[in-house]
């Protein structure tokens, strides 16, 4: 340890208290358990459809879910008033404080779709491919609690706004893309429908599920861009749209929290 820098090793710090105490947190579990209490209903259906449904709970519940268990952790005014007087770097604090948070969360929640998997019978690719669906899912939102935590420093506005978000990420997006795709019909709208595609790593991630289902709904203007843009593997996109969006979610955090603190 005599070769790390005097900020680099409260950091890592930082990122252990909050992994450990979202780990321990009994509603951490909560959602956790959501999945496999859910799974049980569906084991009279076939593996693939246990397997879609469990990512529809997933998807429902989930981002609420994250962004209230991370976005007060990270709020704390007095926490970070008290650790501001040490001799770190606030936006690499609070980035680590973030990336803690995430994997504290995630951990479990895995556990909990793998479960899930096997009570509806799937095998060990579609156990897989829900496992890396719910991933996609998560991590995003717990990025997005870290950037609301660090622009609000309050956690009920946090919580509030990351529940707005998932409302228009859930609700509205794809009835948004289906009126846009109509509305720009003569003109070529499908670079726009890809990026917004790449953009929302939850909806990319269920259209790679159902992909490594073969599940024969690419329909609308979603799957039009996967078989035509994004070709046969939309699960590689799924992972770098989630990796990618996550991390710009949580530098960008860490960049607000530092100006903040300036």
């Amino acid at each position: 340890m005599s070769g790390t820098s005097p900020a680099l090793v409260p950091a890592v710090g930082f990122a252990a208290l909050h992994r450990r105490e979202l780990a321990r947190d009994p509603w951490t579990w909560a959602v956790a358990a959501l999945l496999p209490a859910t799974a049980f209903a569906w084991r009279a259906v076939a593996p693939e459809v246990g397997v879609v449904s469990a990512f529809g709970v997933a998807a429902l519940v989930g981002p609420p879910a994250v962004v209230a268990l991370v976005a007060p952790r990270l709020a704390r005014r007095a926490t970070w008033s008290f650790w501001g007087s040490l001799a770190v770097r606030p936006g690499r604090a609070f980035v680590a404080a973030s990336v803690g948070a995430a994997t504290g969360v995630l951990p479990p929640v895995l556990a909990g779709a793998a479960l899930a998997a096997a009570i509806v019978g799937a095998d060990l690719a579609a156990t897989v491919a829900l496992v890396a669906a719910v991933a996609a899912v998560f991590l995003p939102y717990a990025a997005l609690a870290a950037l609301l935590a660090a622009a609000t420093l309050d956690a009920a506005r946090a919580v509030a706004a990351g529940a707005a978000v998932w409302a228009v990420a859930t609700v509205a997006y794809e009835p948004a893309l289906v009126a846009l795709a109509g509305a720009f019909a003569d003109r070529p709208f499908e670079p726009f429908l890809a990026a917004a595609l790449l953009l929302h790593p939850g909806e990319l991630a269920r259209l790679a599920l159902l992909r490594a289902l073969d599940a024969p709904v690419f329909v609308g203007p979603t799957g039009l861009i996967v078989a035509r843009w994004l070709g046969p593997a939309p699960a590689l996109w799924s992972v770098g749209a989630t990796a990618l969006v996550a991390g710009l979610l949580v530098a960008v955090a860490g960049a607000v929290f530092a100006r903040r603190s300036r």
